[in-house]
């Protein structure tokens, strides 16, 4: 489903789809990172998205707005999803210089990510009263 290049990795964690991006991310890893993104948010063992670029050296325009879309996609299926770090230098440049960085669920770790994301989905799971 994905290229075998291990820069692009879909797993589940309890409820959550993780997205993992590593190394160096292009307009030539387009179809993979959207082949992914669409998995996370459509996989029916997961209630929300992380998508993990710790691991994620370089970023381009592309895949900034394949987030920007997947963001949206996930607001208008109320789906929770988070970007985590940490960020590398040139990833956090592109997300400031953009003010991409204003309008995305950021999350400085891919722990503080989880744990935003089992929360949101706590709240919509509670029992109203």
């Amino acid at each position: 489903m994905f290229p075998d290049d291990n820069k692009i990795e879909l797993s589940l964690l309890e409820r959550v789809a993780v997205v993992t991006l590593r190394h160096e991310i292009d307009i030539q890893d387009a179809s993979g990172v959207t082949a992914a993104l669409q998995s996370a948010r459509t996989h029916r063992g997961a209630d929300a998205t992380l998508l993990a670029v710790d691991e994620l050296t370089f970023a381009d325009s592309t895949l900034l707005g394949l987030i920007l879309h997947t963001s949206a996609e996930h607001g208008q299926a109320q789906r929770p999803f988070v970007l985590a770090g940490p960020f590398h230098t040139s990833v956090q440049r592109v997300l400031e210089i953009t003010g991409a960085a204003d309008v995305l669920p950021l999350a400085d770790t891919r722990e503080e990510g989880l744990q935003r994301l089992r929360a949101l989905l706590d709240a919509t799971t509670a029992p109203s009263t």
